[in-house]
């Protein structure tokens, strides 16, 4: 793989992959030293200490500056020597790998419960709603022009948009969204969910397309999508039992349990390997709107 022409979120995705390759005895001592030799020096290049990265990738920094020091990058060969040592001293960090990964899945429990609520509130007012599933991600032959800080950007200004209920987002009555990380690929993308007022909205393909559009154009034509909604995903899913996006009706039941079903892909607990490999600071990565029975229909919480 020519590490030389990956930027920062595909680099740092590469080392945290390759540290948690190293600890679960999945990848042998001469594929490590080979990455080692690939990753160390883009990785430095590219190092950033405005940033946050996870243990993983903490880890890697700071065994292989145990071993190396002040050496300049770009003059540092992983020999056998030195990649022993650098899994060596990798171990010391297994501890605070693993509390990262069950902080990981407490806090996408607790995401995952709030959805859940969010969502049901939702359905229990409204008699239909018009379910929208879209993942907003990057052309993969551009994406290498995406840093963390342009992701950043790009979601808080299309969150700026969905908030402000206007064009594509007329009569939208609810929403969450969460920020993932491929693994080797490190793609950064979105998970997309949005509810609209049934009665307001019927054609769900042409809104996902209209969304995923406005995600490209908002992107300078770096972002791409997948849309769900066309019909042959749409009857793969009804053929299974489990098609929960589209129209769904309050009094269908097993519609209204498929479409909460698909909401909660967005906090997946065993996702781990799914979360941001680097961020920045007060980024967040989950989030949905907010429930105010007050404003709805004269209702009085």
């Amino acid at each position: 793989m020519p590490y030389s022409h990956l930027n920062q979120p595909l680099v740092v995705a590469n080392v945290h992959s390759l540290v948690t390759d190293i600890l679960a005895n999945t990848i042998s001592f001469n594929e490590t030293m080979d990455k080692l030799n690939g990753l160390y020096y883009p990785f430095m290049n590219h190092l950033n200490t405005e940033l946050f990265y996870t243990q993983p990738v903490l880890a890697f920094f700071s065994s292989t500056q145990a071993i190396v020091g002040d050496t300049y990058p770009e003059n540092v060969i992983w020999d056998h020597d030195k990649t022993k040592r650098f899994i060596n001293i990798l171990s010391c960090y297994k501890n605070d790998i693993e509390n990262e990964r069950q902080a990981f899945i407490y806090q996408e429990s607790y995401n995952k419960r709030e959805l859940k609520n969010y969502v049901h509130s939702l359905i229990n007012h409204y008699s239909r709603l018009l379910f929208i599933r879209i993942d907003l991600k990057y052309v993969k032959e551009t994406s290498h022009h995406v840093s963390i800080e342009d992701f950043d950007c790009h979601m808080r200004k299309f969150r700026d948009l969905i908030g402000n209920k206007k064009t594509c987002f007329e009569h939208l009555q609810g929403y969450a969204w969460a920020l993932e990380q491929g693994g080797i690929e490190g793609g950064l993308h979105c998970h997309l969910l949005l509810i609209y007022d049934g009665s307001e909205r019927q054609n769900d393909w042409y809104l996902a397309k209209e969304v995923g559009e406005k995600w490209k154009m908002m992107t300078g034509g770096l972002g791409e999508y997948y849309n769900y909604h066309d019909t042959e995903t749409k009857q793969k899913y009804e053929k299974n039992g489990k098609l929960g996006i589209g129209m769904i009706y309050r009094d269908n039941a097993k519609k209204v349990e498929n479409a909460v079903t698909s909401a909660l892909y967005l906090t997946k607990p065993s996702k781990h390997e799914q979360q941001l490999k680097l961020w920045v600071p007060n980024m967040r990565t989950f989030g949905h709107g907010i429930y105010r029975t007050p404003k709805r229909r004269g209702i009085i919480s």
